[in-house]
């Protein structure tokens, strides 16, 4: 598995012969970047230790690189970097509230 994050431009993973991407959540409220990255990377060693890294398909590699993406733009609303990490429960109401409102 090969990740890319992209900032502003979301992120990508190559995976097994697949390229996914994923749409950054812009945050109007951003105030830095510091820990972005890091969170975004933790979060994606989350969901593999959770989901395993064998047979990933694309819709897997979409909510994982969705879940690290949203986690990234909640840590920019936030002075700091590792105090401030959001709670897997914040990630999933984010989802939630983005898939709602998309329906």
């Amino acid at each position: 598995m090969i990740l890319v994050s992209m900032g502003k431009a979301g992120s990508r993973a190559y995976y097994n012969g697949l390229m996914v991407e994923a749409k950054p959540f812009l945050q109007k409220s951003t105030i830095e970047t510091t820990g972005a990255g890091d969170t975004f990377c933790g979060c994606v060693l989350h969901y593999i230790c959770e989901h395993g890294i064998d047979e990933l398909k694309e819709d897997d590699l979409t909510e994982m690189l969705n879940f690290a993406n949203v986690a990234a733009s909640i840590i920019t609303t936030r002075k700091g970097a590792l105090r401030v990490m959001p709670e897997q429960e914040e990630i999933q109401q984010y989802l939630q509230t983005i898939r709602n409102a998309n329906k």
